[in-house]
């Protein structure tokens, strides 16, 4: 089974079909960034809400591929308790390949080097090294069982072992995709995340425009807008990579099926 256009070619023509889902998942986090940096600057930007905007931006993505059905419609499209298994799944997911990089986390701090850093340099490189940690196991398993995500969508009442049996069958292949794919995307930004700034003054970064008792800095929010537009792409890049390999491992394990029943019938003649 072969894919006539790019990773980057389809994530391109799947983020045109779904435009608007796109600009808007986009645009509700920004506007709520910017809220809450107005309000309450030192506060975060809570999870809840990006989670749930992605995992819509992520099933309209899969359905396009999948069921060639987009935008808003795509959840209206999905089979009952399909949007709250693929919510789940993503969470287990994303939990598993958590706490092995929060474990890795607590000896680090012991390192002789890191302990006599300064605060600031242990946390830039505590962090940096659970992050390629974070990366290297979330590699790992959406190559093992990344399709058990696109197969909750479609309801074929496939089971996490389904999952590793076409995850034997296409790690290659969703590994180098995941890596040219959503990797190169954190690359690029994380390039223009270090680079960007230093093209610019001090006074023009720090610029601030005071409305009423609220305050806004343009070239943060347009940093957080580039963000936001990164993250999404990735989205939909991810989206891509596992719902070709879900099609990819079920024709290959058809196809090895095929072939041990053909060798079974040989064997008995």
């Amino acid at each position: 089974m072969k894919f006539d256009i790019t990773i980057w070619g389809e994530a391109r023509d799947v983020i045109r079909k779904n435009l608007v889902i796109f600009t808007v998942a986009v645009a509700a986090l920004l506007l709520v960034d910017i809220a809450i940096y107005a309000l309450k600057p030192e506060a975060e930007s809570p999870q809840l809400p990006t989670y749930i905007v992605g995992a819509y931006l992520a099933i309209a993505s899969h359905m396009t591929i999948l069921r060639n059905v987009s935008g808003f419609t795509a959840t209206g499209a999905l089979p009952k308790w399909a949007f709250f298994k693929f919510c789940m799944r993503g969470l287990a997911i994303g939990f598993i390949t958590m706490i092995p990089a929060l474990l890795v986390m607590i000896p680090l701090f012991e390192v002789p080097e890191i302990k006599a850093a300064s605060q600031q340099a242990q946390y830039v490189l505590v962090f940096s090294a659970v992050l390629a940690f974070y990366g290297l196991a979330m590699l790992i398993v959406l190559s093992l069982v990344g399709t058990w995500l696109p197969s909750a969508l479609v309801a074929d009442g496939s089971s996490l072992k389904r999952a590793f049996a076409r995850g034997r069958k296409t790690f290659g292949y969703v590994t180098s995709r995941l890596i040219v794919g959503p990797g190169a995307n954190i690359v690029l930004f994380f390039a223009t995340l270090f680079l960007l700034p230093g093209q610019f003054s001090v006074a023009t970064r720090a610029y601030t425009i005071q409305v009423g008792e609220l305050k806004f800095v343009p070239f943060d929010i347009v940093m957080n807008g580039l963000g936001y537009l990164v993250w999404a792409t990735g989205i939909v890049l991810v989206a891509v990579v596992l719902s070709r390999a879900y099609q990819l491992g079920e024709a290959r394990l058809s196809e090895a099926s095929l072939q041990d029943a053909e060798l079974k019938q040989m064997e008995a003649i």
